[in-house]
């Protein structure tokens, strides 16, 4: 039975490629390290705007080598965390590993160019998979995931299937000292659409 909450992100690909993209995804235009892919079949096609490995292609996921109309599926998991001081040059370690925005407009930058580009190299009907997590930042919380599906509707997306992870291990604290005001992020979503047109 495939159920919508995980603790193990394995879990989630295998149940989305199980329902929704039986011979894996074609492409992957936020590859890093490959995480993803320990227990499904590797991406034809494999972009970073930054590659770490060999066989991944140097392109921004908003303005990718491919033709109109040319893949089935494809994976886009940016970076979630915002306003990471160094990592404009790479100088932390959340940057090294992750990257980051300096506000949230960047991150909804990044969101809406990448998802019309998906919009574009996808067939009809074919599977946009996106990672996002909610965002508390300057003291406001941003419904990323809410926001990713309007962002997505406007291009031409449907939304077809939601799954949460729940994360095992904790995740960066704020800083200590501090008054709690929100109530803290323990999840991140898969959010699966179609192409409509």
């Amino acid at each position: 039975m495939i159920k919508t909450v995980y603790e193990s992100q394995e879990d989630i690909l295998g149940a989305i490629v199980a329902l929704h993209s039986p011979e894996g995804f074609d492409c992957d235009v936020t590859y890093g390290n490959g995480q993803f892919y320990k227990s499904i079949p590797q991406p034809a096609l494999k972009f970073d705007i930054d590659p770490q490995l060999p066989d991944v292609i140097k392109a921004d996921s908003s303005e990718l080598p491919i033709p109109d109309a040319n893949v089935k599926s494809l994976m886009f998991d940016p970076p979630f965390l915002t306003y990471i001081k160094l990592a404009r040059d790479h100088n932390s370690i959340m940057g090294k590993r992750f990257g980051g925005y300096w506000n949230y407009s960047e991150l909804e930058m990044h969101y809406r160019s990448t998802i019309k580009e998906a919009k574009r190299v996808l067939v009809k009907s074919g599977i946009m998979t996106i990672k996002c997590q909610d965002i508390i930042h300057n003291h406001k919380m941003h419904c990323t995931h809410a926001n990713v599906i309007q962002w997505a509707a406007t291009e031409g997306f449907r939304l077809k299937d939601l799954f949460i992870l729940y994360a095992k291990h904790k995740m960066p604290m704020p800083v200590k000292n501090s008054t709690q005001k929100h109530a803290r992020i323990h999840h991140s979503y898969f959010l699966v659409f179609e192409a409509l047109k």
